[in-house]
């Protein structure tokens, strides 16, 4: 699924691996700790002449893969035919959907066959119909059950279980044993793995830093999740965030409204927009910046981090330590780690 080869050598070579493209923002699923609820209105601002011209643009940069983000990647009307365009690019397509649309099966199909040499993502971060009301006081619990059945008719169609993900976040409006137990479910009955990332501070239109306290769950928490969470990995130890720094530095991002960043969870970027200026050319000119160069140097890691036994592979997640006010190269606010 990745080419860890190509993923080292972009990163020894400050280049970029993948390429998070954000074709909207629009979602039905109602996550009340999404990213995406920092935003005043939902709208698809790229244009699809934008689109097309960063795909062209990522077979410059040597872009291995694109990550489909939305809001819901899959509520774009074009979203198959760019799909189609990347595949035949050479790219792999990656995509990162709620899961819902996936009900609709003809959107699984397509989707099945396009991002056949890359990955479906779908998001459920718990299968506890309470605890989903919770998070998604909107919608109704009954979605449980159509994403996983979504997922179910994926994988009967052929598509390979260690091509799908469940990607969740770990909040404070949820037990550890929750999330414990949505992980092994999905990796007992599916042998799915799981992407795990522990909740970004954001601020909400209307609401203050104290409003969102009870989004964030106890470090003593996050501990136990991960120590269960290396367990279904199969690894002793794991980077907290969602991927290793190798990927995290080799991943570049275009935001809905036309910034280029770092990581789509940054909710900031570089001064040119590619809604007005040339991406290449943006991608060139900020390159030290999105490739997050300085933090290769490991006398530029927080203090805590450069005496962390897992220095080789983490960096603590950036997006977590900017939204907390730490600065792009500050200490993630989450690490459960002491040195």
């Amino acid at each position: 699924m990745i080419d860890f080869k190509e993923l080292t050598r972009a990163y020894t070579e400050d280049r970029f691996y993948s390429l998070q493209l954000e074709v909207g923002d629009i979602c039905h699923q109602g996550c009340i700790y999404c990213y995406m609820n920092a935003l005043p209105q939902s709208i698809n601002s790229l244009t699809d002449e934008t689109i097309y011209g960063i795909l062209h643009d990522a077979i410059r940069l040597k872009i291995t893969a694109i990550e489909w983000l939305g809001g819901e990647p899959l509520l774009r009307e074009s979203i198959f035919r760019f799909l189609a365009l990347a595949r035949d690019l050479g790219l792999k397509n990656n995509m990162w959907t709620g899961g819902l649309p996936l009900q609709d099966r003809s959107v699984m199909k397509q989707t099945s066959e396009l991002c056949r040499n890359g990955l479906v993502s779908f998001h459920l971060s718990t299968i506890n119909p309470g605890v989903y009301k919770i998070l998604h006081p909107d919608r109704p619990a009954e979605d449980i059950d159509a994403i996983i059945n979504g997922i179910k008719t994926l994988l009967d169609t052929g598509y390979s279980h260690n091509h799908v993900i469940n990607s969740v976040t770990f909040t404070g409006l949820q037990s550890a044993e929750d999330m414990i137990e949505t992980m092994e479910y999905f990796d007992r009955e599916f042998s799915i793995k799981t992407s795990l990332n522990v909740y970004h501070t954001y601020l909400r239109p209307g609401s203050s830093r104290e409003d969102l306290q009870r989004f964030i769950p106890p470090l003593d928490d996050v501990a136990l999740v991960y120590r269960n969470y290396t367990s279904f990995m199969d690894a002793k130890n794991l980077p907290l965030n969602c991927v290793n720094k190798q990927y995290c530095s080799a991943t570049l991002a275009v935001l809905n409204d036309g910034t280029v960043s770092p990581c789509a969870t940054i909710r900031d970027g570089c001064p040119e927009n590619v809604n007005e200026y040339d991406f290449y050319d943006t991608v060139q000119k900020n390159r030290d910046y999105l490739c997050l160069k300085k933090l290769k140097d490991p006398l530029n890691l927080p203090p805590d981090c450069r005496q962390c036994g897992l220095n080789h592979s983490c960096w603590g997640c950036r997006s977590r330590a900017y939204a907390a006010g730490e600065g792009l190269f500050g200490k993630d606010p989450r690490c459960f780690r002491r040195t």
